[in-house]
């Protein structure tokens, strides 16, 4: 393993913009000693946001290009595993447990991943090809070794990601995929009471969630995220069709613990210290520090057809 000091340790690139006229330009940042502990991977980079500004003015920036060709030069792990799921179904518990132990690297929706994914909703002429070595050199930079100690790395990716399996599955084809859902009227309450992204029509693309783009949903919320999450029950009812052998499935009905075992099994990646992840298992998976409490009951208004129907046609293949 070598783990020679290079002048871009602790450097990672976290954000992807275009504009026509300049093309595509990389926003990086110096995490200096900080390590990715926090339940998504933009809450670090804000944190070491407001410590750069304390030091400097100048936001540090390169193309596309520089990225790809300093890739394979940063010491680094490979992905041991990703993490796909409807979203509100223990996917944030999972990396935040294992986040506990310094040797595991956890990247959490990285909005990075997110923007090389969907890059061609900017710019339509990128091509597959330039997606992937793209997405491989931003996966290399965030796995890089930053204590000598690393030796496990995994990466959370969006719910909508669900749509993407088919390319990942091509970039990654020997990697575990660990898939996690959970019943739609309890992701439903969830989303109700702090929606995410793709819960509020218009912040993600219809075209990408494969719901019709010609439905009006008005202000209602709930039944524009019931039908995203039956397009992702569908998706996954197809991916567990193919019986991929890197691929396992979960739900969050097995119990926290439970999810924890299976995905170390699966991913390979041992729990050395089982006392730090139960410690950490009393507290919101969202919010280190504030103690975990049971939800409240699931009303009759969470319940949509259509969902539940594609729930159980998937948990009952």
């Amino acid at each position: 393993m070598n783990t020679t000091e290079h002048p871009l340790k602790n450097w990672l690139p976290h954000q992807l913009s275009y504009k026509e006229k300049d093309g595509w330009k990389l926003a990086w940042m110096d995490l200096e000693d900080i390590k990715i502990t926090a339940p998504f991977f933009e809450q670090t980079i804000s944190e070491c946001s407001i410590k750069r500004k304390e030091k400097y003015r100048i936001a540090s920036c390169s193309s596309i290009d520089f990225l790809t060709s300093v890739a394979e030069e940063v010491p680094h792990l490979k992905p041991n595993a990703f993490i796909f799921h409807v979203s509100r179904c223990g996917s944030t518990l999972i990396t935040q447990a294992f986040s506990e132990e310094e040797q595991n690297i956890v990247i959490s929706e990285a909005p990075l991943l997110d923007e090389i994914l969907r890059a061609e909703e900017k710019d339509p002429k990128i091509t597959l090809t330039e997606k992937k070595h793209l997405f491989k050199a931003a996966t290399n930079l965030m796995g890089q070794f930053r204590n000598t100690k690393e030796s496990a790395f995994i990466i959370k990716l969006d719910s909508w990601h669900l749509h993407f399996y088919e390319q990942l599955r091509a970039w990654f084809p020997d990697t575990p995929f660990f898939f996690l859902s959970r019943k739609p009227d309890e992701v439903l309450a969830s989303h109700k009471r702090l929606p995410g992204l793709h819960s509020i029509p218009g912040m993600i693309n219809k075209k990408l969630l494969q719901i019709d783009p010609e439905e009006e949903y008005g202000g209602d919320f709930s039944r524009y995220t019931a039908d995203v999450l039956q397009q992702y029950y569908q998706q996954m009812l197809e991916i567990q069709r193919q019986q991929h052998p890197k691929n396992a499935f979960a739900d969050y009905a097995d119990g926290a613990a439970e999810m924890i075992r299976q995905f170390s099994l699966f991913s390979g990646i041992d729990i050395k210290n089982p006392e730090n992840i139960k410690i950490r298992l009393g507290y919101h998976s969202k919010a280190r520090s504030e103690p975990f409490r049971k939800e409240p009951s699931i009303g009759p208004e969470n319940q949509y057809e259509q969902a539940n129907r594609a729930y159980e046609n998937f948990r009952t293949i």
